[in-house]
């Protein structure tokens, strides 16, 4: 160990335990390791890895030791590292220390290999192997955990339809920031579907903010809320699946803590109470990245048969299904980033650009919609263009725009656009 360095490497142990160590298990560290994808955040003295996966607990990394950590990127040898780090700190740094040092990042399940994956496998089968999937998000801001207390705010936000003989929704976008933020977003887009006769079943897109590295991924698990249960219809998720691939499991651990999908089960729960309907049914899924050459993904093959599967589901599905997104727009300010604390015009701006991708929707070009985001390379952070894509292809027609809306922090620190969206028009195939 580096003279006088704290943090990750005060644990590390000796030399005797590492020979123990190498004895009793077999040795899986690769020559050239790699930090795995994690939150890394800027602390007093160093850096804090977080995992998204919850699989690890958080590491402070001392900023003496990011020389080597910083070089864990799967390129570079041991060796290589060491002689590095080295040139950089101007002392050497012992092959030794760096051997040691990578054997602790494994040992925390911080590098791609065999024990994280191992590991991740665990993880994954004790998440499905519950009985539904808990509620994570109960509490947060204008969602209160008592569950008399939650019908009261949510009675308060949305209030009662005149009626529930209005048009179908074929497809929704609602916000998923929180219920306080976004109370305008959520009162829109339930109003409308609060009108309209209640749907059998319910495909529901959420943002996978922890990154899922495909571009959709079902959940078998039924969804609890403190209004209770919903179910889960897993012949329609494992019938999508069926057609375009088993799902990962790291991507089916995001669905774990993502709040996208639990707010969208909480509204459908709360508006069948409202109406004396049974309890919804859900098949939620977590959407990545829909890459496309073109920015537009419906242009693309895959994307064609990702579309058809869900076809052929819906196909399968008795009664009529809704297709809803839970999606925010533009993520700006310097808590993401921004050099600048927001200000009215920069307000302004994202107001004219954010309702220029909106008219696509308006226009049923949800296509048009997410190549223009990705034209433009989504300088603004919009996270959910995925989401609302896949929405609007399946749902097919005109999107109504119900509301837009901007939730600004009084100190310009942040600012998180979102829409309520509703598509009234039979699927069609684009």
């Amino acid at each position: 160990m580096l003279p006088g360095i704290a943090g990750i490497a005060s644990a590390a142990p000796t030399s005797d335990a590492m020979e123990a160590s190498d004895q009793t298990r077999p040795d899986t560290l690769d020559d050239r390791p790699a930090v795995r994808a994690v939150d890394v955040q800027r602390t007093d003295g160093g850096i804090a890895l977080t995992d998204r996966l919850g699989i690890s607990e958080p590491t402070l990394v001392p900023d003496e030791l990011l020389p080597i950590v910083g070089r864990c990127d799967g390129t570079r040898s041991l060796a290589e590292i060491a002689r590095e780090a080295s040139r950089q700190l101007r002392r050497k740094v012992p092959l030794a220390l760096v051997r040691d040092l990578v054997r602790q990042l494994d040992d925390r399940l911080l590098l791609v290999g065999p024990r994280f994956e191992t590991a991740l496998q665990a993880a994954a089968a004790a998440f499905l192997a519950a009985p539904d999937r808990p509620a994570r998000h109960a509490g947060s801001a204008g969602c209160p955990a008592e569950p008399a207390a939650l019908r009261r705010a949510l009675d308060e936000l949305l209030g009662r339809a005149a009626s529930t003989d209005g048009p179908p929704v074929r497809g929704l976008v609602a916000p998923h920031i929180d219920l306080a933020r976004g109370a305008a977003g959520y009162r829109a887009a339930y109003r409308r579907l609060l009108a309209a006769p209640a749907a059998d079943l319910y495909v529901v897109f959420g943002t996978g903010h922890a990154g899922p590295s495909t571009p959709v991924t079902g959940l078998r698990l039924d969804w609890s809320t403190p209004l209770g249960t919903a179910a889960t219809d897993r012949a329609f998720v494992d019938a999508v699946h069926a057609e375009f691939g088993a799902p990962d499991p790291a991507s089916v651990l995001m669905h774990r803590d993502e709040h996208s999908l639990e707010f969208q089960v909480l509204f459908l729960q709360h508006l069948h109470e409202l109406r004396g309907d049974p309890a919804p049914r859900i098949a939620g899924f977590l959407c990545g990245a829909l890459p496309a050459a073109a920015g537009d993904p419906l242009r693309e093959p895959w994307c064609r048969a990702l579309l058809a599967a869900f076809r052929g589901a819906e196909r399968a599905t008795p009664g009529r299904v809704c297709y809803l997104a839970g999606a925010d727009l533009a993520h700006i300010g310097p808590v993401f980033g921004d050099a600048t604390a927001v200000g009215d015009d920069r307000l302004a701006a994202l107001d004219t650009a954010d309702r220029g991708y909106l008219a696509l929707l308006e226009r049923g070009e949800p296509g048009a919609f997410h190549a223009a985001i990705e034209a433009a390379g989504n300088g603004d952070r919009i996270c959910s263009a995925p989401a609302i894509t896949l929405c609007g292809a399946l749902a097919g027609g005109r999107g109504e725009l119900l509301h837009y809306g901007q939730a600004r922090a009084e100190d310009g620190s942040q600012t998180v656009s979102f829409a309520a969206l509703a598509f009234g028009a039979p699927a069609v195939t684009p």
